[in-house]
């Protein structure tokens, strides 16, 4: 048996999975850029990002609601 390794979520994919849930994307990916997302890394290639920790991505790019 062989090992197969998924690739990582991506910040995007993320988003589009609970985007009614979330705030909006220029939000969540100016946070990313500037390192403020926990749970979320920039991809070695420097374009887009990886989710390292879905929890707490998710929590962090979640409305506020007052």
């Amino acid at each position: 048996m062989t090992d197969i390794a998924a690739p990582p979520a991506t910040l995007m994919g993320l988003w589009q999975s609970h985007k009614r849930e979330c705030r909006g994307v220029g939000g969540i990916v100016a946070d990313a850029r500037a390192g403020k997302l926990p749970g979320v890394e920039p991809f070695p290639s420097g374009y887009g990002f990886a989710v390292t920790d879905h929890k707490a991505a998710l929590s962090a790019m979640r409305k506020v609601v007052p």
